[in-house]
């Protein structure tokens, strides 16, 4: 049986925050903050109104992972499960092996090492809870700060394509791809 995130004991903690799906009604929660600029510079999804956040919000909620610090969602993310590519004849075998993992925090709470946290939380999930193989994340090259967390959380650079990803300000910018397998995985401390 391929496992969802509906199929997780939640909550979730890490040692400062508290992991759960992500409900329709955090849409509006996170707005104040998701919509800043700061945050909006690497996001794939530009919201212009609250009505088309929440709308987005709620087509995603499949995949949809918060983390909360006091009672205040400080993080969104995803764990989006997905088929492996395969060849015609496996692709039974190659259906829902790996995941793509993605988040995004509150500019206040920057700094802090909760990025770090999230995503490793998010890593965890997709290996150790949904039991996929393989978990990728991507993000535009020039985003240092993702990078860095995919890297303190195990991922690997597979590879930095040139000028392959549109930014809304219209330049065409290089993406990184980052990815790590369940057997390569650290132990956790």
């Amino acid at each position: 049986m391929t496992r969802t995130l509906a199929d997780l004991d939640w909550p979730l903690h890490t040692a400062h925050l508290t992991l759960r799906p992500g409900r329709s009604e955090d849409a509006e929660a996170v707005w104040p903050w998701y919509r800043l600029p700061a945050v909006q510079e690497y996001t794939t999804t530009l919201s212009l109104t609250l009505a088309d956040h929440q709308a987005w919000w709620d087509r995603t909620l499949d995949s949809c992972v918060v983390g909360e610090q006091e009672g205040r969602i400080v993080a969104a993310g995803k764990v989006e499960r997905q088929d492996a590519w395969s060849q015609d004849d496996v692709r039974a075998q190659a259906a829902g092996q790996q995941a793509e993992i993605g988040w995004v925090l509150d500019p206040a709470v920057h700094g802090r090492g909760l990025g770090t946290a999230f995503a490793a939380a998010l890593r965890d999930i997709a290996l150790e809870g949904l039991g996929v193989r393989r978990i990728e994340a991507g993000c535009f090259a020039e985003n240092r700060a993702s990078r860095r967390v995919m890297e303190k959380i195990g991922m690997r650079l597979e590879g930095v394509f040139r000028e392959d990803s549109l930014h809304r300000s219209g330049r065409w910018l290089d993406g990184a791809s980052y990815a790590l397998l369940a057997n390569e995985r650290r132990p956790r401390r």
